[in-house]
C-alpha cells in the first residue's frame, strides 16, 4: 500500500532581530561597490579633465585618490553605524505618556 501521509514543510521567515543589521551592510555594501567606481570616472572626466584641463595621466591618479578616499569614508561610516547599532545607540525612544487631569 502507498504512503497516503502528507509531509508537513515548516517555513521558518526572516529573522526579525536580524533584518535592521542585514539591511544596513547591504546598502553599505552596494555603497562600497558603486560610490568609489562612479567618483572615480566622474572626477576624472568631469572636474580634472573638464574644469582643471589635467592632462589624462595625471587625472587617472588624482581620480584613483578620489575612490580611495570614498572607500575609506563609506567604509569608517560604515563601522560607526554597525557598531552603534550593536551598543542600541539607535534606540527609539517611548511615546511621552499623556497625562489626565
Amino acid at each position: 500500500m502507498a504512503d497516503t501521509r502528507t509531509t508537513h514543510v515548516t517555513y521558518y521567515g526572516p529573522d526579525q532581530d536580524n533584518i535592521g543589521p542585514f539591511r544596513t551592510l547591504l546598502v553599505f555594501t552596494l555603497l562600497m561597490v558603486t560610490a568609489p567606481i562612479s567618483l572615480y570616472f566622474m572626477s576624472k572626466t568631469i572636474v580634472f579633465e573638464g574644469l582643471f584641463d589635467v592632462d589624462p595621466q595625471a587625472a587617472n591618479i588624482y581620480g584613483a585618490i578620489v575612490a580611495v578616499v570614498t572607500i575609506h569614508l563609506v567604509l569608517a561610516l560604515a563601522v560607526y553605524v554597525l557598531y552603534g547599532d550593536d551598543l542600541g545607540f539607535r534606540t527609539v525612544a517611548p511615546p511621552p505618556s499623556k497625562k489626565k487631569d
